[in-house]
């Protein structure tokens, strides 16, 4: 008996011992799951924040509640629903402390101050709950604890970092300054948000970084900024993905450093720059459509354009950097003036500062070379339809390669083509046509073949031209939108000594080609009178562009009286230059210029009266 006492004992000492143990076990479990971790990382169960409208019930822990202020001093997961009538979610926890906020059916607004207010925290993040519908908005007067302080300033402000996400959606009416705006970085991984807001709707100084969601963005200035402009590794926006809808009375997207885009469907209708960028622009996918006052694309270093699909249907220039790479992509630019500029120094295309000097009976601004500056296309396709230049480098321009079709001006104050330095092809297939008046053709350096056509008669919006091959094979063919007197066509295609005709309406000719530039047909002078370089008499006309103001034109200071004097412009690629108006008969254009060159093609382009067609290599015109 005593043996069986001590054994029975022993087992019961036993079980008391594991026991003992696995309370212990369980215990901790429970501590570990409703506290923080030290790393500050939320974890465990939630606090439910409810809103009553003018009352608010806090259950769990992290969070304290002083008439409808809700304050969060810990690191957790908060969910709110109901509303809250002029309220506050402030946040002022550890410096490394993450905050989730899961909004369930939420609406919050302040009269008085942000709605959401990020004091202090690691990083908050806004998750929106699938199927929910959540507010936030503040009022139109902000009340300050010290005098001349402006921060907060947004519907939902931060000092530290934001992270959006969810699947829910989630309106913020910013009615004091932005609608979301981070001192830090600002990422948005998912979710819907409806955003109106009295300055920026989405604001980031460090960063905004947008993976993915659906925007509707309505701003009084900029659509989406990041401003840090004194560190070089910040001030950036990058967007990989997400569907936007952008207003903006300012900038749709705004950069200090790089602005980025590899996906995403982009739509902006801004007053200013749709894409901007103190620094420089990336774009690798995507699909924009852009209606601005301003620049389309602007970048005040560079424009780099590997793919997407990028459609500007209204711009005052399209695409302006001091440097401009083209490598792929579908591009189509219609432009107020330039189609496309390389120009250096800050935004200003818009409004040319004036007392600046233009070029005789042309804008006003500054045309001399730009050191750096150029324009590079080796892929994709490109359509430009502008009424200024359709492409203007105040550097060099290099076409290598990819499909590049220009539907230049119809006046004679600018041209299809237009560079300070260098202009040569050596790949791809380009056709241009325009007004003939200012037309710079290809640097005969090129080393691929340039036909260039100087029409008889101005041909009318859609009129088709083709060029057909001695096989009666249509190499190539255009049917521009604006009326046109001049063609510049060049493709691998074109060979050295083979004859090709040119049909355009009822006018048609046979070309053979000479030489890297071959040129036929006569080229007509400028309208508007003798010398006057443009319609309406020497330096006059302003045209009042979208936002922008009267666009400023030359003086007129170096307008020649007497047409054709200072018509010739001494550069063979100018094709021999401006001249004054001619004759019925091909006579006159002034004393400096080339003698016209007998006769003149026929309407129907068959017969040349009194001479072969006139055809031209670089060569001739040098001579």
């Amino acid at each position: 008996m005593n043996q069986l006492l001590r054994r029975g004992l022993f087992l019961v000492m036993a079980g008391a011992i594991l026991m003992t143990g696995c309370q212990s076990k369980n215990g901790d479990q429970a501590f570990e799951d409703t506290e923080a971790e030290g790393n500050g990382s939320a974890v465990g169960a939630e606090t439910v924040i409810t809103g009553k409208g003018d009352s608010v019930s806090v259950t769990g822990t992290g969070a304290a509640v002083d008439q409808r202020v809700v304050t969060i001093t810990a690191a957790g997961t908060y969910r709110l629903s109901g509303e809250i009538t002029d309220g506050q979610i402030a946040v002022n926890a550890g410096k490394e402390d993450e905050v989730r906020l899961i909004l369930d059916g939420f609406t919050i607004s302040n009269a008085s101050s942000s709605a959401v207010y990020g004091i202090k925290s690691g990083s908050i993040t806004i998750t929106t709950e699938e199927g929910t519908d959540n507010y936030i908005s503040d009022g139109t007067q902000y009340q300050y604890e010290e005098e001349g302080a402006d921060e907060p300033d947004a519907a939902v402000f931060s000092k530290d970092d934001i992270i959006l996400e969810g699947s829910g959606t989630l309106t913020v009416t910013g009615n004091y300054g932005c609608g979301i705006r981070s001192k830090d970085d600002l990422t948005v991984k998912s979710g819907t948000y409806v955003i109106d807001a009295v300055q920026d709707a989405m604001k980031g100084k460090d960063s905004v970084e947008i993976e993915g969601g659906t925007f509707t963005l309505n701003a009084g200035e900029d659509g989406i900024q990041a401003s840090n402009d004194e560190e070089e590794d910040k001030g950036y926006v990058k967007i990989s993905d997400g569907t936007f809808s952008i207003t903006a009375a300012a900038k749709g997207i705004k950069a200090e450093t790089l602005l980025e885009v590899t996906g995403g469907t982009i739509d902006i209708d801004s007053e200013d720059d749709a894409v901007h960028c103190n620094g420089d622009v990336n774009i690798t996918g995507g699909t924009f459509t852009i209606a601005t006052g301003d620049d389309g694309i602007h970048a005040d270093n560079q424009v780099v354009i590997d793919d997407g699909t990028i459609t500007i249907i209204e711009s005052y220039e399209g695409i302006e950097g001091l440097t401009i790479d083209i490598n792929g992509g579908v591009i189509d630019v219609t432009s107020e003036d330039d189609g496309l500029n390389a120009a250096g120094g800050n935004d200003g295309s818009g409004n040319l500062e004036s007392g600046m000097e233009g070029r005789p009976g042309g804008p006003g601004g500054a045309f001399d070379s730009t050191e750096g500056a150029y324009i590079k296309i080796t892929g994709g396709e490109l359509k430009v339809c502008a009424s200024g230049d359709g492409i203007d480098s105040n550097g060099d321009f290099y076409m290598e390669g990819g499909t590049v079709i220009v539907e230049g001006p119809t006046d004679n104050g600018n041209g299809t083509l237009d560079y300070d330095g260098t202009g040569t092809i050596s790949g791809g297939t380009f056709m241009g046509t325009g007004s003939s008046g200012m037309l710079q053709l290809f640097s005969s350096d090129s080393t691929q073949n340039v036909i260039v056509m100087y029409f008889a008669d101005t041909k009318t919006a859609g009129t088709e031209w083709t060029l057909t091959s001695g096989d009666e094979t249509v190499m190539l063919s255009g049917n521009p939108d604006k009326e046109y007197s001049s063609l510049i066509i060049s493709s691998p295609e074109l060979k050295d000594g083979e004859t090709y005709q040119l049909a355009a309406g009822e006018e048609s000719m046979e070309i053979t080609v000479s030489g890297i530039i071959t040129q036929s047909g006569i080229r007509s002078g400028m309208e508007g009178g003798p010398g006057s370089g443009m319609e309406g008499g020497p330096g006059s006309g302003t045209d009042d562009f979208k936002n922008n103001g009267p666009r400023n034109r030359g003086s007129g200071d170096n307008v020649p009286e007497k047409g054709g004097e200072s018509g010739i412009i001494d550069n063979p690629q100018q094709g021999g230059g401006m001249r004054g108006n001619r004759g019925a008969d091909g006579s006159g254009g002034g004393e400096p210029g080339e003698e016209p060159r007998p006769g003149t093609p026929q309407s129907d382009g068959e017969q040349w009266e009194g001479a072969e067609p006139a055809q031209e290599s670089a060569q001739d015109a040098e001579s």
